[in-house]
């Protein structure tokens, strides 16, 4: 990993306490406090490139001084000689590496210490949930052992004082689940003479204090653990002028009343014979290799603890094939020492395919026999069956599992009464009635990571076959969504054929037709991922289904309610009550507020229905409401950015299309920001499909957004995809804007080759007296170009001719827009006064017209200006302005710069 003398030598750092480093068996000399702490930051962030202005705002905050870049660059060569002191001057650092705009540290995320410490914690909690809770201490005591005093001891930081406490209070949980564990274990009497002292140390810590009590109650001192519920009430009282919680409350009066629950855990499991009748065990088997849903088992394991007066219902939500049915099955076999008298299962079919879901008096039968009451001895009448079943269950510690439900109404006959046990429900709808009526703790499921996805792929092919191709892996799981189901179906089509190469089935899977069909076992169509979603789709109401086909059409996978409303022809609040449906339904993920995403394979099976449920002029019709609604959207986004109407008009909207208005700049930016990927994805579409008016017109209203994003790249794409368009409109002047975009872009990307090849393709023109707006624009970016090459001549002549069409045609946003680029080019040429002449003219109709970006710019250039003439207090005045409104339109490159800029004024006026 490193060349320090021993090479390949492993990098281990520990933030637990004091700050330190080793490379093999060599401590680090890592030098001032500063230099240690921003050692520490980047170890938090390993293999992860940590920018500059981060680092910055992490080691000073926002009041960073002018030096601390200067600081920053000292900081690491001093880091890269203690981690490479072999290393010569000019070779470059293996370890602390130059990434961009910032450093990464080279190391494993297993030798941070930190890292460590979650680990044992999950090994913890894996093994507590297979019954193995010695070992699950004996992770937590390992786990403790890592701490060697207060994190990041003798430093102190803005990020250092957010991380502290953080690290401080894991330490507490750590120590809180250790002493759960041991309590469970009948350790009480070694937890006497651990827990008072750290109860001194955290006096408002109830959950801790709460374990004291109880340690103290096994312990035969009952007195001593009333005392110790006094002393919170008097903290409490004191330091918050509160009560203890609820929790804590209901434990002082268990203690009072010396509740047999208290009572130390009996390991003994009782047998039919001594339970009074069979014990049930109808649970399905456990999912081989289930790997992933830490956070779920963790929420679940926090319901179970937290729930003693009321029966636990646990309603697991999510889409079809994403592991609700594998996660309650799996936890309910972690749990089953905690519910002796049996776990019941049913299926209530709510989405099968072939059968009716089953009726609530079918599946109470099903219960009761399961208790072992005969088939003749059951009642026929519902009532009469639920009140022998909450009898039956009545004190006994029985557990549940309610798969497949399709609504509330299904579900609530079949729970228990009795606080002792406990119900896990999966469905793929929300139910929202059971969470507010019944008290149902709610978990939605989604896709698993890409670690976790990874793991599942490596559990059913093997380490060694992931290793040898992982990117390919990496591509596979994201072609499948992440989704378990066709995770597991790729999974088990590679393991049946090892010759496979994972990269043949990842080439299989990159075709969005076909991929549905790989994603299907060849002996079980019933789990192919393409029936799994058919099921919830035929589920649903005419409306919704049509409305769910139709989102197959949308460009991307994420799209807002107004975007949808265009797409269905429908009115927004009929079509947001439409995506609720298909949310709660898991056929759609909310992201945010009126705004959803469809997963990519359900995206895939959307177009599927879609070209079979729509004819196509209803799908040509379609498409173009949406074309339409997002090209006059983006157009008033940009009238919105440029302060006035567009030069270059492009018409008014159809009759049937609302598109949204904005309100000024930030939140016409702000949209453009969502839509930014949805927008060149129907760039991509209108150039594919011959809407060859709809791309040249897009290209126009996003250019001003791309440009102040410096998003060139894809202004170039976009610009290509418009040259097309001009081309087969037959239109020359459109042809040669469009190549004067992609000259102007890429000369702001530094390509002057292509610049001069673009400038050579440019058509020859003619321009009418009707054609001022696009000669204007035209001779911009070009002014523009020839600057980026250095051609400065050609440029200020461009730049004086376009300046002249602006003022003929009143067009006072591109005025301003030259006259930046011309005191740009003054400032570049040395001419400073007429370039601050034209800084103060282009600043004046920018703040007129409310652009930010441009006022930013043109503030940047000012400043510069100043700062050459030497007006220094003025100069420092101009880049504060401009830092403050980069920071506000969130723009990093504009406020690096800036800060840039400040900072030599700052240095000259000093």
């Amino acid at each position: 990993m490193s060349d320090n003398g021993v090479r390949g030598a492993v990098l281990r750092v520990a933030l637990l306490g004091p700050v330190r480093g080793w490379t093999g068996d060599r401590e680090l000399e890592l030098g001032a406090p500063m230099q240690r702490a921003l050692f520490g930051l980047l170890a938090l962030s390993p293999n992860r490139m940590v920018a500059r202005s981060e680092l910055i705002t992490a080691l000073w905050g926002e009041a960073a001084p002018a030096s601390a870049e200067g600081s920053v660059h000292t900081y690491v060569a001093g880091l890269r000689r203690a981690l490479e002191p072999n290393r010569t001057h000019r070779a470059p650092s293996t370890m602390l590496v130059n990434a961009g705009p910032g450093y990464l540290l080279r190391m494993e995320p297993e030798d941070l210490d930190v890292t460590r410490l979650n680990a044992h914690r999950e090994r913890s909690r894996v093994l507590r949930g297979d019954g193995r809770r010695e070992q699950a201490a004996a992770e937590l005591d390992a786990a403790l052992a890592l701490f060697r005093g207060t994190p990041f001891d003798g430093l102190s930081c803005p990020y250092v004082e957010q991380e502290r406490p953080r690290l401080a209070e894991l330490r507490l949980l750590v120590i809180e689940e250790r002493a759960s564990l041991m309590l469970e274990l009948g350790r009480h009497h070694d937890l006497a003479a651990e827990l008072p002292a750290l109860v001194r140390e955290h006096p408002l810590w109830e959950r801790l204090r709460g374990l004291l009590m109880i340690t103290l109650y096994r312990c035969g001192r009952q007195a001593d653990a009333l005392e110790a519920y006094q002393e919170a009430r008097r903290v409490l009282a004191e330091e918050l002028a509160i009560e203890p919680s609820p929790e804590l409350r209901r434990l002082h009066g268990k203690i009072l009343r010396n509740d047999p629950e208290l009572a130390a855990p009996q390991p003994a499991r009782p047998t039919a014979e001594t339970a009074g009748g069979p014990v049930p065990a109808q649970l399905p088997h456990d999912v081989p290799g289930f790997t992933g849903r830490a956070a779920e088992i963790a929420e679940l394991d926090r319901f179970l603890d937290e729930t003693s007066n009321s029966v636990l219902i646990s309603a697991i939500d999510g889409a079809g094939g994403i592991g609700k049915t594998a996660l309650a099955v799996h936890y309910a076999h972690r749990i089953t020492d905690r519910f002796p008298d049996g776990q019941l299962y049913v299926n209530l079919r709510g989405f099968d395919p072939k059968l009716p879901p089953l009726m609530p008096v079918d599946a109470l039968g099903s219960l009761l026999r399961g208790l072992g009451v005969p088939a003749r001895q059951v009642p026929a009448d519902l009532d009469d069956q639920a009140g022998m079943y909450r009898s039956m269950v009545a004190g006994k510690r029985i557990l549940v599992v309610l798969d497949n439900a399709a609504s509330t109404d299904q579900v609530r006959p079949l729970l228990p009464g009795s606080p002792s046990c406990a119900v896990i429900v999966t469905s793929r709808n929300r139910l929202s009635g059971l969470v507010a009526r019944d008290g149902a703790r709610r978990i939605t499921l989604d896709v698993l990571s890409t670690e976790d996805s990874v793991r599942l792929m490596a559990g059913m092919l093997g380490d060694r076959r992931v290793a040898a191709e992982p990117q390919a892996v990496t591509e596979l799981v994201r072609l499948c969504g992440h989704l378990p189901l066709a995770l597991r179906i790729a999974g088990d089509r590679a393991a049946t054929h090892p010759h496979l190469m994972m990269s043949d089935l990842a080439g299989d899977l990159s075709n969005e037709r076909d991929r549905l069909d790989v994603l299907a076992p060849d002996d079980d169509e019933s789990t192919a991922v393409r029936a799994v979603f058919s099921w919830s789709y035929h589920a649903l109401k005419p409306d919704s289904a049509r409305a769910f086909r139709l989102l197959g059409l949308h460009p991307g996978a994420e799209f807002s309610t107004t975007a949808a409303a265009a797409l269905t022809g429908l009115p927004v609040p009929m079509t947001r009550r439409l995506l609720t449906d298909l949310t709660d339904r898991h056929l759609l993920g909310e992201v945010d507020r009126d705004r959803y995403r469809l997963h990519d394979l359900l995206r895939v099976y959307a177009a599927e229905e879609v070209e079979a449920g729509e004819d196509e002029r209803d799908r040509s019709l379609a498409v173009q409401r949406m074309v339409d609604w997002y090209l006059y959207t983006a157009s008033n986004a940009d009238n919105g950015l440029r302060g006035q109407a567009n030069d270059m008009p492009i018409g008014n909207p159809p009759r049937e299309c609302a598109p949204l208005p904005f309100g000024g700049y930030l939140q016409a930016l702000q949209w453009f920001d969502a839509e930014n990927e949805n927008l060149a994805a129907l760039d991509r579409l209108a150039g594919e499909t011959g809407q060859h008016l709809a791309a040249w017109r897009l290209g126009v209203v996003v250019w001003e957004y791309h440009r102040l994003r410096r998003d060139f790249d894809q202004l170039i794409t976009y610009s290509r995809v418009s040259v097309t368009a001009a081309r087969a409109l037959r239109d020359p002047i459109g042809e040669a804007l469009a190549q004067s975009c992609i000259a102007a872009s890429s000369a702001h990307l530094g390509r002057e080759a292509e610049v001069l090849a673009t400038l050579k393709r440019m058509p020859p023109v003619e321009y009418g007296a009707e054609d001022t707006h696009r000669e204007m624009s035209t001779l911009s970016n070009l002014a523009e170009a020839y600057r980026g090459i250095g051609m400065i001549g050609d440029a200020l002549a461009h730049y004086r001719k376009a300046l002249g069409l602006a003022r003929i045609a009143g067009s006072r946003w591109h005025e301003g827009d030259l006259l930046r680029g011309l005191g740009e080019t003054y400032l570049q040429l040395g001419e400073l006064q007429h370039a601050l002449d034209c800084c103060r003219s282009a600043l004046t109709i920018f703040r007129q017209l409310g652009d930010l970006y441009a006022q930013n710019s043109v503030l940047q250039n000012l400043g510069g200006t100043l700062l050459a003439l030497g007006r220094h207090d003025e100069s420092v005045g101009s880049f504060a302005d401009a830092v403050a409104i980069a920071r506000r339109i969130g723009h990093p490159h504009a406020v690096d710069q800036g800060l840039q800029g400040l900072a030599a004024a700052k240095a000259e006026a000093s």
